[in-house]
């Protein structure tokens, strides 16, 4: 039997010209489809090319538009796809299909057949509308199997270049990403030469021909000291937890510090290289020496004062008269020895009467003459009073001399009082003279003593502003930085799920475990984000309230439908109970809502086996509900019970720990509660089981769009 005679070469050649000048492969179907057509005097026919994006191909004699037809034949469950990929029929020789097989196309019957590409696959399938295999479509079959490995090396053609286009995309946003961080990003080879980096490491450590030669040898510098830590670092360990890098501005010349972390990279180029990431913290580091040197001052301050106290005590213990100081109040602070046995009641002296009255009486008649003397406008006074000494019952005339010590801005701040026995009477010019010099000289002292005192607070109030500032700003840093962080997770996030979702092309399996894996991360750390940002909002009372009325059994409704997929696959059983008689309160619902959602999250995540229980209830006491979250679980030491609320704690804090987290979800529902006027108390026993409680009032109206001040909430943390 004579083999059947295929198309003319001279039509193939110009098919191959003509597809050869296709702008693309739907394109290239178009002419083949309509050159078959009009060879062959087609009626209608369906032209496919199966691609790793779909299928594509042309239409001849429809009415339908080709978007549309490809479109419905294009479904997962397809005869057209299955008619492809085993080849069709007899090899993928022309056969007659029925037409109920293929009801998108709307033909009576019609003839199908597939053809291959130079590697013997089959990558597409002509569909002829015919009630036979006649000769027009034996002649199509034999052109689409010379045009097959043309149209294949097509598709490949084009599935590279829109594999281009998306990693070309992929890269200008990484790039855009990268260069929008304000640090320094580096990345070198395994010779500390820069291979990539941001523009903020551009301005660090590279030049442009017309920089001025100040500006050459800084980025010189930079270099120089960029490469010796990365040598250090390689000496010492494969990664770097954070050292710090000393480097020049070179738009300015002034001195930078940066704290570097090193990432190895595995392979770059063929080669091993590092990720560098310099942390300007030069500003952080002034802060620390200003506050290391007030601190060092205050030291000396305190230890000045400390030395010249002792050294009063010795003088005062050694001066044979009563010396007193007193205070605004007329209250003793300060006496010698010899005051001390006038005028203070010891253990024998109480059991004895007399001795007591007598040193009230001795109290009374000082106080007495003090509050007289305040009364008055001279500093200096002297008066005579009798006195009873309590040893002996004696009583005897003395001469008290009070001076007044005051402040640099006129205020009273101690009397200081020497009382003279007048009893030797031949003695009592002497010893005036030599109580005068001495009041004179415990008065200099005292008002030396006194200003370096009075210096040492006020440098004491400023240290204490200073920190309250450098605290403020912290708080503020955080936020902002916990900000800026968060735009390009939550950009990495959208991109990512669109890749994920093939917006921009199809993926392989390793390629969409990998953006799972980024995904799941990038969303952990937008958690942790979120967590230090609603700190710093608090403690740098910036979290307003948003007082409304709320029903709370339908929060905890929201809450437990909310944890539900927390629960799967797990031996856990959750109950709640809701008294019908729950008020509605006024309240921050959305505050709320967190709170218990803390509680649970934290309640499930430490309870293998078991149960969760939430339980609401009205108050007694007053307006608003207690709501108690109680579970199975591990339990909390009682020496740990303290600790829980604290910024960043968790009781297991070994980098080996089970149980992962920030340790911020407990101190967060604290300051939450107390943002809400609530009260929370735990209870534990350790292997058994935690129970949380809140007490939660209805807020007055008033209280609505407030913000709390952060040293309140720190206050109430602590």
């Amino acid at each position: 039997m004579a083999a059947e005679p295929g198309p003319p070469d001279a039509l193939v050649a110009e098919l191959i010209e003509e597809l050869s000048r296709a702008s693309d492969l739907g394109e290239a179907c178009s002419i083949v489809l309509e050159r078959a057509a009009r060879q062959f005097h087609l009626q209608r026919a369906v032209f496919l090319v199966n691609t790793e994006a779909g299928l594509r191909g042309a239409v001849w004699g429809s009415d339908e538009r080709t978007h549309d037809v490809l479109r419905a034949l294009d479904e997962p469950d397809s005869p057209v796809l299955e008619l492809i990929e085993h080849g069709g029929l007899h090899g993928g020789a022309p056969a007659v299909r029925s037409a109920d097989s293929f009801p998108p196309l709307h033909f009576r019957s019609f003839v199908a057949f597939t053809f291959r590409d130079d590697a013997g696959r089959s990558i597409g399938a002509v569909l002829l509308e015919a009630d036979a295999v006649d000769d027009a479509a034996v002649q199509f079959a034999h052109l689409t199997s010379r045009l097959g490995p043309l149209l294949s090396r097509l598709a490949r053609l084009e599935s590279l270049a829109a594999r281009g286009k998306q990693s070309s995309r992929q890269m200008d946003l990484l790039t855009t990403i990268v260069n929008a961080m304000p640090d320094p990003v580096l990345l070198t080879d395994i010779g500390n030469d820069i291979v990539l980096s941001n523009r903020r490491a551009e301005q660090l450590f590279t030049t442009q021909p017309d920089d001025s030669d100040g500006r050459r040898r800084a980025v010189q510098i930079n270099n120089l000291l960029f490469s010796s830590l990365l040598t250090q670092t390689a000496m010492a360990s494969q990664h770097s937890d954070g050292r710090e890098l000393n480097l020049v501005d070179a738009q300015d010349g002034s001195d930078l510090l940066f704290e570097v972390l090193s990432v190895p990279v595995e392979n770059i180029g063929g080669q091993p290289g590092v990720i560098s990431v310099l942390r300007d913290i030069t500003d952080l580091r002034h802060v620390v020496g200003e506050l290391e040197v007030q601190f060092n001052r205050s030291r000396v301050a305190e230890h000045d004062a400390r030395l010249e106290r002792d050294r009063l005590n010795v003088i005062l213990e050694n001066v044979s008269d009563p010396i007193l100081v007193t205070d605004q109040s007329t209250n003793i602070v300060l006496m010698n020895p010899e005051a001390d046995r006038l005028f203070v009641v010891d253990d024998e002296q109480t059991r004895d009467r007399n001795a007591r009255q007598q040193i009230q009486a001795n109290d009374m008649r000082f106080t007495t003459l003090i509050s007289n003397f305040m009364l008055h406008p001279e500093h200096r006074h002297m008066e005579r009073i009798s006195i009873v000494d309590p040893e002996t019952g004696r009583e005897f005339p003395v001469e008290v001399g009070s001076s007044k010590i005051m402040n640099a801005r006129g205020e009273l701040t101690a009397i200081v009082s020497v009382i003279h026995d007048l009893t030797d009477s031949e003695d009592n010019e002497r010893l005036a003279r030599e109580l005068q010099q001495l009041n004179d000289q415990l008065e200099e002292r005292i008002r030396h003593a006194t200003l370096e005192l009075e210096e040492r607070n006020r440098r004491l109030e400023w240290q204490s502003f200073e920190l309250q500032k450098a605290s403020r700003l912290k708080s503020e840093f955080l936020a902002n930085m916990s900000h800026e962080l968060r735009t390009p997770i939550n950009v990495i996030l959208g991109y990512t799920s669109l890749i994920r979702e093939r917006i921009y092309g199809a993926l392989t399996d390793q390629q969409d475990e990998a953006l799972t894996k980024t995904y799941t991360t990038s969303q952990h750390l937008l958690e942790l984000i979120n967590d230090i940002l609603d700190l710093s909002k608090i403690e740098a009372g910036k979290m307003p309230l948003h007082v409304e009325p709320v029903f709370v059994a339908e929060v905890i409704a929201e809450v437990s439908e909310a944890v539900q997929s927390m629960l799967h696959g797990s031996n856990l059983t959750f109950e709640s109970d809701v008294s019908k008689e729950l008020p509605t309160i006024r309240t921050d619902r959305t505050k709320l809502k967190q709170v218990l959602l803390n509680l649970l999250s934290n309640a499930i995540k430490f309870t293998q086996d078991g149960a969760v229980r939430i339980k609401a209830a009205p108050l007694e006491s007053r307006r608003g509900v207690q709501i108690v979250v109680a579970d199975t679980g591990i339990g909390i030491k009682p020496e740990d019970l303290g600790a829980i609320f604290e910024d960043f704690r968790q009781i297991d804090q070994s980098h080996t720990r089970e149980y992962g987290g920030t340790g911020l979800g407990l101190s967060i529902t604290k300051k939450l509660l107390t943002l809400l006027e609530g009260e929370v108390v735990v209870e534990s026993t350790y292997g058994s089981g935690t129970c949380f409680t809140i007490d939660l009032p209805s807020l007055d109206e008033r209280k609505e769009g407030r913000r709390t001040s952060a040293g309140a909430v720190a206050k109430s943390g602590s």
